[in-house]
């Protein structure tokens, strides 16, 4: 086998197992641990805590091995919506995703006994989970929708779950990630209406109509925005205010947006934007300890030190 065959199917499991969203979550559960479940807690100490990275080891090798099964059941159907990114991923065999898939699960498993059997239970139902799924219910409509959010707030879970921080204001940040979650994946099968029509795949679009999934997108947005504004007034959250005030600003463009949007490339534009207002808030979490006073203090020490 040559080196350029190789690397092709290196980038072909790269896509299968969506790398790219496993580097976001790896990202988000640290920063999540660092400013939110335990901001007063040393970042060393969460950062060389083995339990710690050992849960979030787990996590993204979960979702990774998800992520495998799941394009076993959708290929034909990706076939249609992501034709070139279906090519790319057909460099490597059904089979040896399947080893993959298996090899990923296990070393998981493994690696969360070895924390402790709290954490072995928990993904082993995790992994259960994530593969009735893609077994099951990724053709319910609705029903699909928030078992899939959930499925993508879980491993958050195991992190609260180990730091026992059950704060309101927490609860309000999860909030606002699962709602903005749901409305991706809501406007998501707007934008795949059609690919979902042929494949017999029974979407909130297909079941009750454009309308009726817009005014439930509709709904959804204004009860983050309330989030929003709320851990805005509530809650000192430095420098991330400003990534919430920009998200309201952007709801209520996309509102009027998705108001007006009638066809699939409309629909997907909007998916993509909902998307990046995710990634957004991912990096908008470390600037939680950064508020005006810290800079004003950082600010002043720089002067006095100039005037040495």
């Amino acid at each position: 086998m040559n080196v350029q065959k190789i690397i092709v199917q290196l980038f072909a499991l790269f896509s299968v197992v969506r790398g790219y969203n496993l580097i976001i979550l790896m990202l988000a559960q640290y920063l999540a641990s660092l400013f939110i479940f335990a901001p007063h807690e040393s970042h060393l100490s969460i950062l060389t805590n083995h339990k710690i990275n050992g849960i979030i080891l787990v996590s993204v090798m979960c979702v990774a091995a998800g992520y495998i099964i799941n394009n076993f059941y959708d290929l034909e159907k990706d076939l249609i919506k992501r034709p070139m990114q279906t090519y790319l991923q057909k460099q490597v065999s059904q089979g040896f995703k399947l080893t993959v898939y298996i090899i990923l699960n296990a070393s998981a498993l493994l690696i969360a006994a070895a924390i402790s059997w709290r954490v072995f239970v928990y993904f082993f139902i995790y992994q259960f989970l994530m593969w009735f799924y893609s077994h099951k219910m990724n053709r319910f409509a609705l029903i699909k929708n928030f078992y899939l959010v959930t499925l993508r707030i879980l491993p958050f879970f195991a992190l609260l779950i180990y730091f026992d921080n059950y704060e309101f204001g927490l609860f309000m940040h999860a909030g606002f990630l699962t709602l903005l979650l749901l409305i991706t994946d809501i406007v998501k099968d707007l934008a795949s209406k059609r690919v979902d029509l042929i494949y017999n795949y029974n979407s909130i679009p297909i079941k009750y109509g454009n309308t009726f999934t817009k005014i439930i997108v509709f709904l959804l947005i204004g009860i983050d925005c309330c989030i929003g504004f709320y851990l805005i007034k509530s809650h000192e959250i430095g420098l991330m205010k400003y990534f919430f005030i920009g998200a309201i600003i952007l709801f209520i463009i996309n509102t009027f947006l998705l108001f007006r949007a009638k066809t699939e490339q409309e629909y997907k534009i909007l998916h993509y934007f909902f998307k990046g207002m995710i990634v957004a808030g991912v990096f908008s979490i470390a600037f939680i300890e950064i508020n005006p006073l810290t800079l004003q203090t950082i600010a002043q020490n720089f002067r006095a030190h100039q005037s040495i």
